[in-house]
């Protein structure tokens, strides 16, 4: 798993974003947030429906979002039509944001089966074997952009981490997708 590429998000002037990247948060921080966060806030949209956010219960395994549901869940039907979703989490003193496209997984290995058995238990008290999560309906989110920074400090802790996608080894910032949150 490589690391992602770390910068300061195009932030309109005003909101006081130092340029250099002195105070920025360490992704591994980031992530210890977004694996230990218990409750996943999902924003989807359709054009039918307009937009959605619901609270999802999840895991974060490798720089993925993992979480399940019915396929007549609102989200689910909203993710079929149209993959782009935004995740936030719940974390006392930060602002952390998730953007990419979600998938629905047609098969799960035996040992990504095993880490959501051993995450869900631990965190939710969830009991779960690893046959339930290869029965269909669980979805992955590969982040593409994560948007974190402290509330007290914006403007030196802002940070945008950027990841490369499976056959995207040239990714530039400029070829993602537009942000959902209005910062990129």
């Amino acid at each position: 798993m490589r690391a992602p590429r770390v910068t300061r998000p195009a932030i309109p002037a005003g909101y006081g974003v130092s340029d250099d990247m002195k105070g920025a948060l360490r992704w591994i921080s980031v992530r210890r947030i977004l694996e230990g966060a218990l409750r996943y806030w999902i924003a989807t949209s359709s054009r039918d429906d307009g937009p959605h956010l619901i609270q999802q219960w999840a895991a974060w395994v490798d720089d993925t979002l993992y979480f399940g549901g019915s396929k007549k869940t609102k989200w689910s039907r909203h993710l079929r039509l149209d993959p782009r979703i935004a995740v936030s989490v719940e974390r006392t003193g930060y602002s952390i944001m998730v953007e990419g496209r979600a998938q629905v997984l047609a098969t799960v290995t035996p040992e990504l089966a095993g880490a959501l058995v051993a995450i869900f238990d631990k965190k939710y008290g969830y009991k779960t074997t690893v046959e339930d999560w290869t029965k269909g309906g669980l979805w992955a989110l590969r982040a593409e952009k994560v948007f974190a920074w402290k509330f007290a400090s914006l403007g030196t802790t802002a940070t945008r981490f950027l990841f490369d996608q499976p056959g995207d080894a040239a990714a530039s910032p400029s070829s993602r997708a537009p942000s959902a949150i209005g910062v990129s």
